[in-house]
């Protein structure tokens, strides 16, 4: 398949120095694992914030999913066009600079106002990662190598999510046993506010690391002096071309709101089975850092291997394995009797969903023109993020609120979200399949 786009000149087909490429996604990398842990570690602090500032579940779910979502979703798309057209590493460094500082903010804050502003900055910040960094690596790399870089770029989801519990716990475990009132910046916090200063200032010295990075060649070469592509004629490509990218981002939609329903599983095993916060912090981390990367990296190798094969749609048949294998474990742990059952079922659901995001990016990569590939995944990232967002943890606790058990809200969420996948799955397939077949024009 070639792209057809008007006003290109020629492809440049001038990629960096591997090991150099490979330097620049692991700042990625890192960065991903930064704003995911920073997006993330309010799942463990549910419980202390809930009692401090006498909260609901479902203003807890807002908090983790609606506050964040509010320019995370949006701003991408705005972002998204402007890393089609300007030096990305500047947008990358700007985004983590802002979503450490928020993040670090969020230890200030003294009601759920302040708290719910700080969530707001976090993804502010965070909403220019995703949309330059697919685009980065897309330029760093050549289609048959590139599964992989995006795989380890994907994997920063599931070692953040360890890195989170495992670092969060230690933290919580310190701050309450160590005086800390003398301490600077974090004196006269409370433990769950100091979780929030440490795990936001790393974030801050990285993005000047970004800013040193040599920004890569755009692979595909315009015009002298063609103009940008504008939004708008990204939103009438996909006005002809609306099935499968919609049905693809509806799918991943519906991983991000199963996983993200999970914020609340410390507050599952501290209210069912009497476990400590930072107990289930160590047990999950490890068990996420033992499923997750690896199957990350093993949908990676898949999709490179299937490819190099010839197989067209070598991502998509990866993602749909990931996508069936990914419901009956995240549906069934919460009903689990017991706590140890629980998360070793929860674990196999990670290998489902791990799949889905590695497989997904690439998917959605062999039907978008390269020309506006950060503004698509921008939209890409919107979609899947509102589902997940603003669903997800909303959904669970206003379920909590209403029926007075959290066990079956986290259960019912991924079991009407997936049975409604899995309905839609052969139809999508049909589509992206037609669609693959299709030259990409704009």
């Amino acid at each position: 398949m070639t792209d057809k786009i008007e006003g290109i000149v020629s492809l440049e087909n001038d990629y960096p120095e591997s090991g150099y490429a490979w330097y620049v996604v692991v700042l990625l990398t890192l960065g991903y694992i930064l704003s995911f842990l920073d997006r993330i570690i309010i799942n463990l602090l549910v419980e202390p914030i809930k009692a401090d500032f006498a909260l609901t579940d479902t203003q807890i779910g807002l908090l983790m999913g609606v506050a964040f979502s509010i320019f995370y979703a949006t701003m991408g798309i705005p972002l998204g066009w402007l890393a089609d057209n300007m030096k990305r590493k500047t947008l990358v460094a700007v985004g983590m600079l802002v979503w450490s500082a928020a993040t670090c903010f969020s230890g200030y804050a003294k009601s759920f106002i302040g708290l719910f502003a700080a969530r707001i900055g976090v993804g502010a910040g965070e909403a220019t990662l995703s949309p330059c960094a697919i685009s980065l690596i897309s330029d760093l790399f050549p289609e048959e190598k590139r599964g992989r870089a995006i795989a380890l770029y994907s994997s920063a989801l599931s070692i953040a999510s360890a890195t989170a519990f495992y670092l969060g716990g230690q933290i919580l475990t310190w701050a309450n046993t160590t005086d800390t009132s003398s301490m600077f910046l974090i004196g006269g916090l409370k433990p769950w506010q100091i979780v929030f200063v440490v795990v936001g200032a790393p974030g801050v010295l990285l993005s000047f690391f970004m800013l040193l990075v040599k920004e890569p060649k755009r692979q595909i070469k315009r015009v002298k002096n063609e103009s940008p592509i504008s939004f708008l004629k990204t939103i009438n490509y996909y006005k002809n071309n609306l099935g499968s990218f919609l049905g693809v981002s509806l799918l991943v939609g519906v991983m991000t709101t199963i996983a993200y329903a999970q914020f609340f599983s410390t507050s599952l095993f501290i209210r069912t089975w009497g476990w400590e916060a930072s107990d289930y912090a160590f047990r999950n981390s490890i068990g996420l850092l033992v499923f997750a990367p690896p199957s990350v990296m093993i949908a990676g190798w898949f999709v490179d291997k299937l490819h190099k094969q010839g197989v067209e749609d070598a991502a998509w048949k990866v993602f749909k394995i990931g996508f069936i294998i990914m419901i009956p474990p995240n549906v069934l742990f919460p009903l689990m009797p017991d706590p140890w059952i629980a998360l070793y079922v929860s674990f196999f659901g990670l290998i489902g969903i791990a799949t889905v995001t590695a497989a997904g990016v690439p998917a959605m990569l062999k039907i978008i023109p390269g020309k506006i590939r950060a503004q698509s995944i921008a939209i890409y990232y919107m979609i899947i993020s509102m589902c997940g967002l603003l669903i997800g943890p909303t959904s669970v606790g206003f379920l909590a609120d209403t029926f007075g058990s959290l066990q079956y809200s986290m259960a019912i969420v991924p079991a009407i979200f997936g049975i409604l996948g899995l309905c839609f799955l052969p139809m999508i397939n049909r589509i992206y399949l037609n669609q693959l077949k299709k030259e990409i024009t704009i």
